[in-house]
């Protein structure tokens, strides 16, 4: 069965000092498995805001989210939960790496809360990962003796440690030099290639190149761009 989130006629409203602010207006959008989605707009634009909502981290106002066919919008918080940790990896612009614990470490955390990753497979599963993205001789340093670029590698393997069908990444780039942030969009592209579908929210037109699809938000307007 292929994999996919669909987002149908979402809303997302926020009261701020008495104005409401719609940050995600109607928005209708199909993820699909195998495929780069880039989606782009000025800051403000609601693009995060569509992220959080991809990935079951904020709640709808109206819409419907279905993943893998399964409506899950209506979801409990515990189910939204348990289907984040199957289903999504996150990618974010600051890394957010644990800066007490070494690489491998902060690679294995997912893994502890997944019951079907046994305690004596974590280690060697993160290994393989760090492997993957050409870190083997860093899976003992702690993030404050690592460069951007290879903090956010990190990350990513960090975001596949429970092997999720889909990877939402918010400015993965931010805080990269051009140099870095060409890896990082080359990495992402080939974890599409390998079947995991890819959204990426940015502000770098650089992006496109890697993109299967591009959207743009506006307003909380969402549009292909063909």
């Amino acid at each position: 069965m292929e994999k996919s989130i669909v987002l149908k006629d979402c809303v997302r409203e926020f009261n701020l000092k008495n104005e409401k602010i719609i940050a995600i207006d109607h928005a209708s959008l199909k993820i699909q498995s195998g495929k780069m989605y880039v989606i782009m707009g000025h800051s403000g634009s609601g693009k995060s805001t569509l992220i959080q909502i991809l990935g079951l981290l904020d709640n709808l106002n109206s819409g419907e989210i279905y993943i893998n066919e399964q409506k899950v919008s209506d979801c409990s918080e515990d189910e939204k939960a348990e289907i984040r940790m199957k289903e999504i990896g996150f990618v974010f612009q600051s890394f957010y790496l644990n800066p007490k614990l070494t690489a491998i470490e902060n690679v294995m955390l997912p893994m502890y809360i997944n019951k079907n990753i046994l305690k004596n497979e974590r280690q060697d599963k993160a290994l393989m990962l760090l492997k993957k993205f050409g870190l083997e001789n860093r899976i003992n340093h702690y993030p404050k003796e690592l460069s951007g670029g290879e903090q956010q590698r990190i990350a990513i393997a960090r975001a596949l440690a429970n092997d999720p069908n889909f990877i939402l990444a918010d400015e993965p780039t931010g805080n990269l030099d051009v140099v870095n942030e060409e890896i990082v969009y080359k990495t992402l592209k080939e974890l599409s290639n390998s079947g995991k579908a890819v959204v990426v929210v940015s502000h770098n037109e650089s992006i496109k190149k890697y993109a299967d699809k591009v959207f743009y938000m506006e307003s909380g307007k969402l549009r292909e761009e063909l």
